[in-house]
């Protein structure tokens, strides 16, 4: 013989609710950004041609700039006896930092309290801060190696004000994000844009 309990209809609001499935949006965000922390690894070479690219089309208003043709290389103050090569190394590039910001991304867009298009905004507004401090970091390192030669300028810029540079560049990222997923952290860096800081007082 067994021992059991009698049988209790469920009562209540969530009586005969089963748990709310996730919905098919959801899943494709998630997949999609999986697919775009993929591809960035896969073609990590092309995308930091495409960052010298943008560098060099960039800092050509400052120095006289070019990007080597199928390398990953900025070559600054062209024609001058000072020029030099800044060599975008893997573990130098934004794709390093974006794709866990993706792996982020895809946690995020399953909750279903989370909205999903504020989501997606978060991730975009994030990631193009990420690139635009890389930029800037190259441009740092430049400078630096101008001012205080290959040697001292090179471990100033990349070592120790570049490496800043990142460190600010991923806290300020992950703060926008968190500000833009949230309903009321979006509507503070608004009113934050639109009046200043008197305007979130």
């Amino acid at each position: 013989m067994r021992a059991t309990v009698p049988y209790r209809v469920p009562r209540g609001r969530h009586a005969g609710h089963a748990a709310p499935a996730i919905s098919p949006n959801r899943i494709l965000a998630a997949a999609a950004l999986a697919g775009i922390a993929v591809l960035l690894l896969v073609f990590q070479d092309q995308f930091r041609d495409g960052e010298a690219v943008v560098a060099a089309r960039l800092y050509s208003v400052i120095t006289p700039t070019l990007a080597a043709p199928g390398a990953p290389i900025v070559w600054f103050g062209l024609g001058s006896p000072g020029a030099f090569g800044l060599i975008i190394t893997p573990d130098c590039s934004s794709a390093l930092l974006i794709t866990p910001l993706c792996v982020l991304g895809m946690g995020l867009a399953i909750p279903r309290r989370l909205a999903l298009h504020r989501v997606c905004a978060g991730l975009a507004a994030a990631a193009a801060l990420i690139v635009v401090g890389n930029l800037a970091r190259i441009g740092l390192i430049a400078a630096m190696i101008r001012l205080c030669g290959m040697g001292t300028g090179y471990q100033l810029g990349h070592l120790v004000l570049g490496s800043l540079m990142s460190v600010l560049c991923i806290a300020l990222s992950i703060v926008m994000l968190a500000l833009i997923v949230s309903a009321s952290g979006a509507r503070r860096m608004l009113r934050f844009l639109l009046h200043g800081p008197q305007g979130v007082a």
